[in-house]
C-alpha cells in the first residue's frame, strides 16, 4: 500500500498531541504560579527595594528573547526534543534555586546577591523562552498534520492562555499553606513532569538543515508581523497590569471564563471569520476597563473581569490569524513563537508594572486601571489601522 498520502494521525486530539498539550499546560503553569510572584515575595519580605524587584520581570523577559536568537540553530544542531528536555530540566532547576533569594530571613540582599539574581531571571527567561518554543512551535506541529495544524496552533496557544489564570490562582490557594522551599519545589516538580510526558512521545531523526547560523530570527520573529505583535504586546501589557492590581481568585476565575466562553463562540466559522470579531472584541475590553476604572462596585470582580476575558480571547485570536496572514506556509513555528513573545513579554512587562504601582511607584489599583485603559485604547486604534491596510484572512484548514 502506498501511504506517501495517507495521513499518520486521522484525528488532532491523538495520543501523543495530547500529552504534548498536557506538557504545554504543566510548563507554563509552572512559570506563571512562581516567576510573576517573585517581585512581590522579595519586597513584601524586604530583601529588595520596589525598582530591583520589578527589574526581576525585565530580566526575565530580556532572556525570553535572547533565547529565540539561538531557537533555529540548537533545533538544527541538536535533537529538538532534547533541547526541550535539557531546557525544562534548566527551568526547574532555576525555579527551586529562587528559594535562595526567597529565604534569607528577613535580610536584606546585597549587590552580588542582587547580580546573581538579576542573572538567574535571565537565565530563567532563557531556558523558558527555549523549552515553550520548541514545544509549542515544533514538537505540537510535528505531531500533527498539515490540515491540522492552524487548530493545533490554535489549541497551544489557548492553554497558554489558560495557564495565565490557573498559574496565579494556584499561587493563591497555596502560598498560605506552605513554605517558600515546598512552592518552588511544586513549581520544579510540574515543569519536571512535563519533560516526563515529553519522553513519553517517540521523535523521528530529522536531518539537519545546512547553512544555519548561531545567531538567527528564523523560528524567532516575523519581521512582516511586526505591526500586529505590536497589537498582541500592548494588550498583553494591560492584561499584566490588570492581573497585578486585582490579584485574587475571584478576579482570576472571571477572566479564565471568559477566556473559556470565547474558546466557544470561536470555534464557530462564522464568529472566527467575522468581519467585526476583533471589534467586538475591543469593545467588550474597552467597556471593561473602563467600568473598572471609574467604579469599585461588587461587579468589579465578576461580570467586568469576565467580558474583558472575552474581548481580549477573541481579539488576540484575531491577531493570531493576521500574524498567519503575513506568514507563509514554512513560517508556522515562526508566527507561533512571535505570538508567544509578544503575549508573554508584554504580559510579563505588565505585570511589573501593575506590581510598581502596588508598592507606591503609582497610585496603586486607580493608576492601573487608567493605564490599561490607555494601553488598550492604542492597540485598539493600531489594530483598526492594520484592518483598514490589509483587509481579511487567507482560508486556512481550522
Amino acid at each position: 500500500m502506498d501511504n506517501t498520502c495517507t495521513p499518520t494521525y486521522h484525528r488532532m486530539w491523538n495520543r501523543d498531541f495530547t500529552l504534548l498539550i498536557i506538557a504545554e499546560l504543566l510548563l507554563c503553569v509552572a512559570c506563571y504560579m512562581t516567576i510573576p510572584f517573585l517581585p512581590c515575595r522579595l519586597y513584601w519580605n524586604n530583601y529588595v527595594d520596589a525598582e530591583w524587584a520589578c527589574l526581576t520581570m525585565g530580566a526575565f523577559v530580556a532572556g525570553i528573547g535572547i533565547s529565540g536568537f539561538f531557537g533555529s540553530w540548537l533545533i538544527q544542531r541538536y535533537r529538538r526534543n532534547k533541547v526541550f528536555l535539557i531546557s525544562t530540566f534548566c527551568l526547574s532547576a532555576t525555579i527551586l534555586a529562587m528559594t535562595t533569594f526567597d529565604v534569607s530571613a528577613n535580610k536584606h540582599i546585597d549587590t552580588t546577591q542582587k547580580t546573581w539574581l538579576m542573572a538567574a531571571c535571565i537565565w530563567g527567561g532563557f531556558v523558558f523562552g527555549h523549552a515553550k518554543r520548541v514545544l509549542s512551535c515544533t514538537l505540537l506541529i510535528d505531531k500533527t498534520e498539515s490540515c491540522h495544524r492552524t487548530e493545533a496552533n490554535y489549541a497551544a496557544i489557548w492553554i497558554s492562555r489558560l495557564a495565565v489564570t490557573a498559574g496565579p490562582i494556584a499561587y493563591i490557594l497555596i502560598r498560605q499553606e506552605l513554605q517558600s522551599t515546598v512552592y518552588y519545589a511544586i513549581g520544579a516538580t510540574m515543569a519536571l513532569v512535563a519533560a516526563i510526558l515529553v519522553m513519553m512521545v517517540k521523535f523521528p531523526f530529522r536531518a539537519p538543515e545546512e547553512g544555519t547560523h548561531v545567531l538567527s530570527i528564523d523560528r524567532f520573529f516575523l519581521p512582516q508581523g511586526w505591526n500586529v505583535a505590536i497589537v498582541i504586546t500592548l494588550m498583553s501589557t494591560a492584561l499584566g497590569i490588570v492581573m497585578a492590581t486585582h490579584m485574587s481568585i475571584e478576579f482570576l476565575s472571571a477572566i479564565a471564563i471568559g477566556f473559556v466562553i470565547a474558546i466557544i463562540l470561536l470555534r464557530y466559522k462564522a464568529v472566527r471569520t467575522g468581519k467585526f470579531t476583533s471589534a467586538i472584541g475591543n469593545v467588550c475590553i474597552l467597556v471593561a476597563i473602563a467600568a473598572m476604572a471609574m467604579h469599585n462596585g461588587m461587579l468589579d470582580d465578576t461580570l467586568k473581569p469576565m467580558i474583558m476575558g472575552l474581548g481580549y480571547g477573541m481579539t488576540c485570536s484575531e491577531q493570531f490569524y493576521k500574524l498567519l496572514d503575513h506568514s507563509s506556509h514554512c513560517q508556522r513555528s515562526t508566527v507561533e513563537s512571535t505570538y508567544f513573545m509578544a503575549s508573554d513579554g508584554g504580559l510579563f512587562i505588565g505585570i511589573a508594572i501593575g506590581w510598581a504601582g502596588e508598592y507606591g511607584l503609582g497610585s496603586q489599583a486607580a493608576y492601573g486601571a487608567h493605564l490599561a485603559l490607555i494601553l488598550f485604547t492604542v492597540a485598539t486604534l493600531t489594530c483598526s489601522a492594520n484592518a483598514i491596510i490589509k483587509k481579511g484572512h487567507k482560508d486556512y484548514h481550522a
